[in-house]
């Protein structure tokens, strides 16, 4: 692993081209040979004190935010958490003129922020669990437990669409309530397995009948083995009609706050 540092003359033999921001991570961390990001342009770092910022060369008028981009942004963050190092993420589609802007606008102000944020991500890492609903068998689970939609589904199903319009509404609403209701339930069942795991969690909002919940997890990485275990055991017993899946490692995105 080698970490490279620009050079004034970066910058300064193309007026024309910023620095496509990535994240900060501390001074001593070095990052992979090789590293590129957005166009394929080598990843370098620029140190303030007891941080740095990772950055490519970009084109000033460059038109910013192709999917292209966002997967090459989301690489090079996640190559560098997945060796171990902290990193900060920085909001996608930052662009700064120059090494002064870097340094001033960006480091030096929030030097002390950046420094007590990386330390506390050291020895962390953010997993993401998601669960899916089987939605037919979902569905099946909300009549057979409830007799009242039990009941209206009966009545309903072989009426024509015109026929009895007020029942399937009731219907309608009633079915949205429990699956709301199945939804909290089981999300709640699965973040208390996983909690003792954690040292936080990030509950990000779902829509949808298919979706139980997503969830972000910074765990510490000598408790990530028994999450992973923990996790599969309970993927077992839920499916069906829930399907668990655990994504990650990957840069804390939803650990670091503010901008």
């Amino acid at each position: 692993m080698t970490s490279t540092a620009m050079s004034p003359a970066d910058t300064e033999s193309h007026p024309d081209t910023g620095w496509f921001v990535y994240g900060v991570v501390d001074a001593r961390a070095t990052v992979p040979a090789g590293l590129t990001g957005l166009d394929e342009e080598p990843i370098l770092r620029h140190e303030h004190g007891r941080v740095a910022v990772l950055v490519s060369p970009v084109m000033l008028d460059r038109p910013p935010g192709r999917g292209a981009d966002l997967r090459a942004y989301l690489k090079v963050l996640d190559t560098v958490a997945e060796l171990g190092a902290p990193v900060a993420p920085v909001r996608f589609g930052s662009v700064l003129d120059d090494e002064d802007a870097l340094t001033h606008d960006l480091l030096a102000p929030q030097e002390e922020y950046f420094a007590d944020l990386l330390d506390s991500l050291q020895g962390r890492c953010q997993l993401v669990v998601q669960g899916l609903y089987e939605q037919q068998l979902l569905l099946s689970a909300v009549i057979e437990t409830d007799p009242e939609i039990a009941e209206l589904r009966t009545m309903t199903k072989d009426l024509p669409e015109d026929v009895a319009y007020a029942e399937r509404v009731r219907l309608g609403e009633l079915v949205a309530r429990a699956v709301e209701d199945r939804q909290l339930s089981d999300a709640n069942l699965v973040l208390d397995e996983v909690a003792p795991f954690c040292d936080a969690i990030v509950e990000r909002p779902v829509s949808g009948l298919e979706r139980v919940l997503d969830a972000a997890l910074l765990v510490p990485e000598g408790r990530r083995e028994e999450l992973e275990v923990r996790l599969e055991r309970l993927a077992e017993e839920l499916h069906p009609p829930i399907r668990l899946q655990l994504k990650g490692p990957m840069a804390p995105y939803d650990f670091v706050g503010g901008e």
